[in-house]
């Protein structure tokens, strides 16, 4: 037998925990018949097996076995997951992307408790996984994949050093995953591409300002936001949210896990239904512009689950955006993203233009997102987590596109949550916390204050 862990379903998604442990107990009479004592037992209010509460004990979800899945902290979804794979009680795991959109210091415990689980009833474990630092501490041997195919097998440290797999997809070692201890030095150091950031100072307070002189280029703001309010019906995720972004700029949104970036991003691109407050982007209310007309004004968005259509082909894919130059407020023309162009700054996509979207990888279609929304001309691009979920080459790659945007005149609002990614593109940062701005200000700042890194991004 052997089991998947797998994203929450949405018939699970409303139930509590304890209810939903038990669906994926095989036995003899169907998992139709289990879904009905289930659903019968949910409406009864009768608890489930001990064994049910027994595995959530084991996952360190007991003391909320009666919440909804939809109620638990992401981490914590991570951990039903792992508790209804293991009920079918499987003798191989299979595990994809386990750790995807955690923290350092979350996927350090999920896969810690992952291999204690497993070595308690003896799995096999087979799982796929982008972060190095977790394939490298917890796998027994790694095979890599290149396209489809095969390229090494080994244990990690063989791995690790091959050549082959250093230059398709390690890249070359200049953005590296900050520890809990502190970030590498790598990070501080940015390609002359870059202009530098501005000089800030911060406040007792854990708030800062930007206290130096900015250049004429970037006097002239974008997108403004002051108290904006956001959420979803009763729940209320943003709290008097104040940023700015200027012209020829890019600015990093940072934040923990929940913290609020994402619905951020969405609000301004009215996304999210329940909002308040001012955004706005150039001389247009954003409160008062629905999705398209955001777009329309030049406003890009990449959204994280990169929302491509999975039926079309690159090229089509890439017309479907395609809008005429525009020119900023002062006369000067915006830079002009033509199908030619995109294909230059990604030239992955020149080879696959015939291929359907669904058929490409991960790091494929977070390419094929970011041209698309360029084909729109967007004087404005919010990029939502960009190094999420994809090769370490493919992250180099993209904080490359980033500042070679940047330099030909876009201007960006990346919500990230990798500092060594955000500190090698960002001039500035604003960092989120529960929905609330705690810390506005240059992002080597933000790098370097050891005290200050720890207290606003750890976990």
């Amino acid at each position: 037998l052997d089991a998947s862990v797998r994203p929450i379903t949405v018939w699970f998604w409303y139930m509590v925990g304890l209810s939903g442990v038990p669906f994926a107990r095989r036995d003899q009479e169907g998992a139709s018949a289990a879904a009905g004592r289930l659903a019968a037992r949910a409406r009864s209010g009768v608890a489930g097996p001990v064994r049910s509460l027994d595995l959530l004990a084991q996952v360190g979800l007991a003391s909320q076995a009666d919440c909804a899945a939809h109620a638990l902290a992401y981490g914590d979804v991570k951990r039903l997951e792992l508790a209804i794979a293991l009920a079918s009680q499987p003798r191989l795991l299979l595990m994809d992307e386990p750790t995807a959109g955690m923290a350092p210091t979350e996927r350090r415990e999920l896969m810690a408790l992952t291999q204690s689980l497993v070595q308690q009833r003896q799995l096999s474990v087979l799982f796929t996984e982008h972060s190095m630092d977790v394939v490298f501490e917890h796998a027994d041997r790694v095979l890599v994949l290149a396209r489809g195919r095969p390229i090494a097998l080994g244990t990690p440290q063989q791995v690790r050093e091959d050549e082959q797999v250093q230059a398709v997809y390690l890249g070359q070692g200049r953005l590296t995953h900050p520890t809990a201890q502190g970030v590498s030095t790598q990070v501080l150091s940015r390609p002359t591409i870059a202009s530098p950031s501005p000089a800030g100072t911060r406040d007792v307070g854990r708030e800062a300002t930007i206290s130096a002189r900015p250049s004429a280029l970037q006097q002239a703001s974008l997108l403004t936001a002051q108290g904006l309010n956001a959420g979803y019906g009763a729940a209320r995720v943003l709290f008097d949210v104040t940023l700015q972004v200027n012209r020829g700029e890019v600015v990093a949104l940072m934040g923990r896990n929940g913290a609020g970036k994402s619905t951020l991003l969405k609000a301004l691109m009215g996304l999210v239904p329940e909002r308040s407050g001012q955004a706005c982007f150039l001389d247009h209310d954003l409160m008062r512009l629905a999705p398209h007309e955001a777009a329309l004004a030049g406003l890009g968005y990449v959204p994280e689950d990169r929302r491509i259509f999975t039926d079309l082909t690159v090229h089509h894919n890439l017309s479907v955006g395609q809008q005429p130059p525009r020119c900023f407020p002062d006369g000067t023309p915006a830079p002009h993203w033509t199908l030619e162009r995109v294909l230059e700054l990604f030239p992955r996509l020149a080879e696959l233009l015939h291929r359907p979207g669904g058929r490409m990888s991960g790091g494929e279609q977070q390419m094929l997102t970011v041209a698309r929304s360029l084909m729109g001309n967007p004087l404005l691009l919010l990029l939502d987590e960009p190094s999420e979920g994809v090769a370490p080459v493919i992250v180099e790659h993209m904080a490359e596109m980033i500042l070679a945007l940047k330099s030909a005149g876009v201007s960006l609002l990346v919500s990230e949550q990798n500092l060594a990614f955000a500190s090698w593109v960002a001039d500035r940062a604003v960092v989120l916390e529960k929905g609330q701005v705690r810390y506005t200000g240059p992002m080597q700042t933000l790098v370097s204050d050891d005290t200050l890194r720890r207290q606003l991004l750890s976990v």
